[in-house]
């Protein structure tokens, strides 16, 4: 019993520090990299938190948003992942990923769109 709570504390420490810290651009790279991770091995329902919790903690980073997006976007969640991709896009227009992701996912939306419609 003692083991879960000590982890619990160690777990409250971390995220009570990274609160106090917020929002800072040092932040949140180790959330983004397990995310990252996360997704290549098909497991975006939890990737998708720590993505979140990297762009609350660091709101300074794009590719943070980038990811998020694609995140959402392999869950089929096609209107959020627009959302964050163009958020992504605002800071850093030039990065043509970002572009390129925007299309794909409008595409999708479209398709999905266009599902539903057939479906009633």
């Amino acid at each position: 019993m003692k083991r879960g709570k000590k982890s619990s504390t160690k777990r409250d420490r971390v995220e009570l520090r990274e609160e106090t810290l917020r929002p800072s651009p040092y932040l949140g790279y180790g959330r983004d990299k397990l995310a990252v991770h996360l997704i290549s091995h098909e497991s975006c329902n939890f990737a998708e938190p720590q993505l979140r919790r990297a762009i609350w903690l660091n709101p300074f980073e794009p590719a943070f948003k980038q990811h998020l997006a694609w995140c959402l976007y392999k869950q089929k969640q096609y209107a959020e992942a627009r959302t964050w991709i163009k958020k992504a896009i605002e800071q850093e227009p030039s990065e043509i990923n970002n572009q390129q992701m925007l299309e794909t996912i409008e595409k999708a939306l479209a398709g999905s769109l266009e599902n539903q419609w057939k479906e009633h």
